[in-house]
């Protein structure tokens, strides 16, 4: 689980990143960055019905996610909102496929930092 501060919760934030964010997106993964004036940079997830019919595998997909971003979070820049949601085929990748592919959007976003 991602600390709270490190959660985009408010749908106004949400808001915020739609409007005014610039996208990215790989062969399983869309996303969208927003600058936000913080010491942190926080993390939505945001997975439809039509990627996964069952709430089930909705919050599987979901957990994936947020468990990679924590372990890409010490390479990434603070001061960013970013909304993440995943297409289709991300239901059946292995962990390790999950984390390259954010791994290169956060590259392609330039928030990635090599440490």
């Amino acid at each position: 689980m991602l600390k709270k501060i490190h959660r985009l919760t408010s749908n106004r934030d949400f808001k915020l990143v739609f409007k005014d964010g610039r996208s990215f997106e790989t062969e399983f993964i869309k996303l969208k960055i927003a600058s936000n004036k913080k010491d942190v940079s926080r993390f939505g997830f945001i997975v439809s019905a039509k990627i996964a019919p069952k709430a089930h595998d909705r919050n599987l997909v979901k957990r994936r996610l947020r468990s990679a971003v924590r372990f890409l979070l010490p390479n990434i820049q603070s001061g960013f909102d970013v909304a993440i949601w995943p297409k289709a085929k991300v239901k059946g990748i292995e962990f390790q496929v999950l984390i390259d592919s954010l791994k290169n959007l956060f590259k392609k976003s330039l928030i990635w930092q090599e440490i």
